[in-house]
């Protein structure tokens, strides 16, 4: 068996990645790998979800299941649309996501 030509997946540190090429590579995975969950979250759960993610060099990319527009100025605005009676439509988390994640 010959080895291999890539790395595979590995565990990565958390932390900034110094070199930009592998820090741009790392950023476009991981930006698809976030909207593919955002899409998963969408179709199992039939939630209206929105991504919005800016690359280091502060160009915006966004995933939407409707428009991005649209998803934003609701939250925004504070607009709640309320679906039949599911307890989860009145609570909102708004969390910092990182604070799970130890650097």
């Amino acid at each position: 068996m010959e080895g291999r030509k890539t790395k595979g997946r590995q565990k990565i540190e958390m932390k900034r990645i110094e070199n930009q090429d592998d820090r741009h590579v790392t950023f476009s995975k991981r930006r698809s790998g976030v909207y593919k969950k955002a899409s998963e979250l969408a179709t199992l759960c039939g939630a209206e979800v929105g991504v919005v993610v800016f690359s280091p060099s502060g160009k915006p990319f966004s995933y939407a299941n409707s428009s991005i527009d649209s998803i934003a100025n609701r939250f925004l605005n504070g607009h709640h649309h309320h679906h039949q009676h599911h307890d989860y439509d009145h609570y909102q988390n708004h969390d910092n996501i990182n604070d799970d994640i130890e650097y």
